[in-house]
């Protein structure tokens, strides 16, 4: 009987999304999307269920992929994320990853959260039950990515640059970011977004800043920025920046006094701007709407 009253209540959400079968879907609890619009990060209690024997090499990311659960704060299937793992300063996490790996036991997360459709399921609800992973890499639309914190082991400083790695050009991978389109929908309770697979982690860009920064709740910052493209022409503009509590990215804009008008050479990686799709379903309720999907950065490095 649950379940059957479950699926009459996302019926209605999942309806208006039968024209876009090719699209991914996932659902989220609207208070989610309320509590995390204005947040850089997520704290999570997360079970740890496969995870890379070792980092990937620099040339291809120098990440460590963790899959596991975190059903009460997160409850979808999800990745997280170790940034430059294989440097000395995140060798206790790494080294605790791999020791509750496997053993069901819920140890404390700290990240940023990201929501974006690089390796979607065509569908998934918020807070369904979440089946233990099969390998490091299950279909997934949420991350703790970069990881901040894991149990007592801080790793915020790990926000640096990757030596090894290229990341994508500003031009290709904003070009992409600017064309992406999502549908979105919403009951008094959740939140359904559809739209297709995406691409383009790790960016390097420059970026005017076009505001003030603000705190967001969790002690990070947010500030609208323009993207400078091939010629110094923006690429993209009134992007919304964020910058994670305690790392390196944002010691630098509090120490500078960064504002309106300065500029930052950093690399971002994208996720849904989950304030504008809060935006969208003030307006439109449960009537569908389809437009340009709404990303924000996440700042995970300053190059000089």
């Amino acid at each position: 009987m649950k379940s059957i009253k479950k699926l009459l209540l996302i019926a209605p959400l999942l309806a208006g999304f039968s024209l876009h079968a090719q699209n991914n879907t996932v659902v989220l609890k609207r208070a989610f999307v309320e509590k995390y619009k204005d947040r850089a990060t997520i704290d999570a209690t997360f079970i740890v269920d496969r995870a890379h024997k070792k980092p990937n090499a620099p040339s291809a990311d120098g990440d460590m992929h963790v899959a596991g659960r975190a059903q009460k704060e997160v409850g979808l299937p999800m990745v997280a994320e170790v940034m430059n793992a294989a440097q000395k300063g995140q060798a206790a996490a790494v080294t605790e990853i791999h020791a509750v790996e496997g053993k069901n036991s819920a140890v404390p997360l700290t990240g940023a959260w990201r929501f974006w459709f690089e390796h979607p399921a065509k569908q998934q609800v918020q807070f369904d039950t979440v089946p233990v992973p099969g390998n490091t890499n299950p279909d997934h639309s949420f991350e703790i990515h970069p990881i901040s914190k894991f149990d007592t082991n801080g790793i915020a400083g790990s926000f640096q640059n990757v030596p090894g790695f290229t990341p994508y050009d500003a031009e290709k991978a904003f070009s992409y970011y600017e064309k992406l389109k999502v549908t979105v929908s919403a009951t008094p309770s959740a939140v359904t977004i559809s739209a297709a697979k995406a691409q383009y982690n790790y960016t390097e860009f420059k970026m005017r800043l076009a505001g003030t920064p603000k705190k967001l709740a969790d002690g990070g910052y947010a500030v609208l920025a323009d993207v400078d493209g091939a010629g110094d022409e923006a690429v993209a503009s009134n992007v919304r920046m964020i910058f994670v509590p305690g790392t390196p990215p944002l010691q630098q804009l509090v120490s500078d006094k960064l504002g309106n008008g300065d500029e930052m050479h950093v690399i971002g990686i994208p996720r849904i701007n989950l304030n504008a799709i809060s935006s969208m379903v003030a307006v439109s309720g449960s009537t569908p709407v389809s437009r340009k999907l709404p990303y924000e950065m996440i700042v995970v490095a300053v190059l000089k």
